[in-house]
């Protein structure tokens, strides 16, 4: 039996702040426009870190991206493209995991970023469901800020309010593993 078209592939690419997420979304991006494949990307206009339509990595490479408000209206942009890329998912509605699943029906490749979870260790559910939904996932850690061990796979909060929703960078957070976690969190006591 035929088909008259190819669903599309979500891929998800997760880990705590510091692992390259970014980065490695970034070069998924770079693999469509070497493709000259059409493609857009998307960001939650609550990160405004880097200005209010750029993501950036932390080793600088950055592209245009659209905020949005609400993942839905990331519908309203799509015309031709290949792929659909997503960034910082956690910050974003759960109804992206339907968007996504829509997009992939479509055709449409879909290449996601962001943390897994919390520095107080709860899944982000947006996250969640979109792993569930992958096609592929990506696991990053990175090196642990307290031990220099690559075995960091959580983000501390060093300061600031105990939201789980909370933007910021290395004045904020470090990514550790979770034997420094359980360290800094009993000095924290």
């Amino acid at each position: 039996m035929s088909r008259s078209y190819a669903t599309g592939q979500i891929t998800v690419i997760v880990g705590p702040m510091y692992s390259g997420k970014t980065t490695e979304l970034l070069t998924y991006v770079e693999i469509y426009k070497l493709g000259n494949k059409p493609y857009s990307i998307f960001k939650p206009v609550i990160d405004n870190r880097y200005g209010e339509k750029e993501i950036r990595s932390h080793s600088g490479m950055c592209e245009k991206a659209i905020p949005l408000d609400h993942s839905r209206k990331a519908l309203e942009y799509l015309k031709d493209e290949k792929a659909v890329f997503f960034d910082e998912v956690q910050f974003f509605d759960e109804e992206l995991s339907n968007v996504a699943k829509e997009l992939r029906k479509l055709g449409k490749d879909i290449i996601c970023a962001g943390l897994d979870m919390s520095f107080k260790e709860n899944p982000f559910m947006t996250t969640v469901k979109l792993m569930g939904l992958a096609d592929k996932v990506i696991k990053k850690k990175a090196v642990c800020h307290e031990c220099g061990e690559y075995k960091g796979i959580i983000s501390y909060k060093l300061s600031g309010n105990e939201s789980e929703i909370d933007v910021g960078g290395m004045e904020k957070y470090v990514a550790v593993c979770m034997d420094c976690y359980e360290e800094l969190k009993k000095k924290q006591r």
